[in-house]
């Protein structure tokens, strides 16, 4: 019996375009990772009046369809008989990778849902939260498959939208990263732990700097790595003054070899996040066996499986403690670095792949 034509579909490929983030890293890597695969034909949907940030080599195997078109215009270009399957080599699949939906007509949707902190807690985004909650349900009501990261994440949208039609847990793939940076110490050699995310409430910046302040001499140099965010003003002018007085470095920007150079070096990445939806940081450092500090939620109890070195990072004094111990306890530290790496090694790309292509051709119209 021969193999099955190869499926063309679509992913929204204009956060890995445009953001270092993790929804753009996730699209980054699935949309490398689809194209290797002889069942499918993978078209990305790149349609931007900005300039792309990132991602200006294309996988292999891939082709991108970029023209000049604004976000807004994508609703009328619809009406004129071009959806956004259209857009992108006339697909039947078109995979909605973002926030933000790029307008479909016949083609079957499937929609990635990589958290629900908006949901949650609206504080967290502020006044876009009602916008992101409208838009979420109204892309779930009409996708013929929601994929989410991970089994937390599926809850979360269970209840969020109780009628969701095909629910998919896939986590995303950890081997991306390289295992050793060529690089020298990006501080010559001194030790400095990690923070990294963007600067916004759910990040929890401000707990981790009082926690810093609370750490005994010599403690290493907190470097944090983040752009300025949402309804972050009290958290930038604190991270200033942090930087002013020595407690930190901060760095509003880096790539992906200046971010796995970093974390290649640190003594320990911490996270105090009060929410995620996967967490590619923590899975990132696990795969390069470094220690991670995280605040205790279920997202990073799935994700770490008892892995990272949890705490309350909501209280500073809790969160200093976590990090005290994995400075300092030789043995603790030696054992989640090694339960870590095997953590970080059940997840793989490939894998992740596999699942979505199985969801495309159980939606494909034809």
């Amino acid at each position: 019996m021969s193999n099955p034509a190869p499926l063309p579909i679509a992913l929204d490929y204009r956060p890995a375009l445009l953001s270092k983030a993790g929804i753009g890293r996730a699209t980054r890597e699935l949309a490398r990772s689809l194209a290797q695969r002889d069942d499918l034909l993978v078209h990305l949907f790149g349609h931007s009046l900005a300039r792309a940030r990132c991602a200006t080599t294309i996988p292999a195997g891939a082709r991108l369809h970029r023209l000049p078109i604004p976000g807004r215009s994508l609703p009328q270009l619809k009406r004129w008989g071009w959806p956004a399957e259209r857009l992108a080599g006339g697909v039947g699949v078109f995979h909605w990778t973002d926030f933000v939906q790029p307008p479909c007509d016949k083609a079957a949707t499937v929609l990635t849902v990589h958290d629900l902190a908006f949901v949650r807690d609206a504080h967290w985004h502020g006044p876009d939260a009602a916008v992101l909650r409208e838009r979420t349900r109204a892309a779930i009501d009409c996708a013929a498959a929601v994929i989410v990261p991970s089994a937390t994440t599926a809850a979360d949208v269970r209840s969020f939208a109780p009628a969701v039609r095909a629910l998919h847990v896939v986590p995303f793939g950890s081997d991306h990263v390289a295992v050793s940076c060529q690089n020298p110490h990006p501080f010559g050699g001194k030790p400095f732990a990690l923070c990294v995310g963007t600067i916004e409430p759910r990040k929890n910046h401000r707990a981790l700097l009082a926690a810093w302040r609370l750490l005994r001499e010599p403690r290493p140099r907190l470097v944090v790595v983040g752009n300025i965010g949402w309804e972050c003003d009290d958290i930038v002018a604190e991270l200033r003054e942090a930087v002013a007085s020595g407690l930190a470095i901060w760095l509003q920007d880096a790539d992906d070899a200046q971010m796995f150079c970093l974390l290649s070096y640190a003594t320990m990445l911490v996270y105090p996040s009060l929410w995620e939806g996967f967490g590619f940081p923590p899975l990132e450092a696990m795969r390069l066996g470094v220690p991670v500090v995280a605040h205790d939620a279920a997202p990073m109890q799935e994700l770490g499986d008892g892995a990272l070195q949890l705490c309350d990072a909501t209280m500073p004094a809790a969160l200093a403690a976590a990090i005290e111990t994995v400075l300092v306890d030789r043995t603790e530290r030696e054992r989640k670095i090694c339960a870590g790496r095997a953590r970080a090694a059940r997840f793989r790309w490939r894998d992740c792949a596999s699942a979505h292509a199985a969801i495309y051709r159980e939606v494909a119209p034809w």
